[in-house]
């Protein structure tokens, strides 16, 4: 299998559109069917690109919190812990006292210090 994989990619649906087995293409590229049916279900005439590898990562994260409130966090916990306070709630009470918007759970801020703490290092 030292071929690019584009252009097996686009051996592969060359011989399908040509009408050759499914079988017969699969055995001769060592390919699954399920390999050959995805490639066939992107194929697209009109684009060039169609056979180019797509990454599974989704484009955006609607439930990731939004960046204006990470930083609103790790600003209030520099500041609550100079204080000698801190912690989730007094973030949490914070944040709704400058009505920062949304308001993350406990276990959210846990995680974005810690990350944020990971990073300082």
């Amino acid at each position: 299998m030292s071929q690019r994989p584009a252009h097996r990619r686009h051996q592969a649906i060359d011989q399908y559109l040509a009408q050759d087995k499914v079988e017969d293409i699969c055995q001769q590229l060592a390919c699954a069917k399920s390999w050959l049916y995805k490639w066939r279900d992107r194929y697209d005439a009109h684009n060039p690109a169609w056979a180019q590898e797509r990454s599974p990562r989704p484009k955006h994260s609607p439930t990731r919190t939004p960046e204006h409130v990470t930083r609103a966090i790790v600003s209030l916990h520099v500041t609550l812990r100079h204080n000698g306070t801190g912690g989730a709630a007094a973030i949490i009470q914070a944040l709704a006292q400058q009505g920062i918007e949304p308001v993350p759970s406990r276990r959210t801020i846990d995680r974005i210090l810690h990350r944020h703490h990971k990073e300082v290092k």
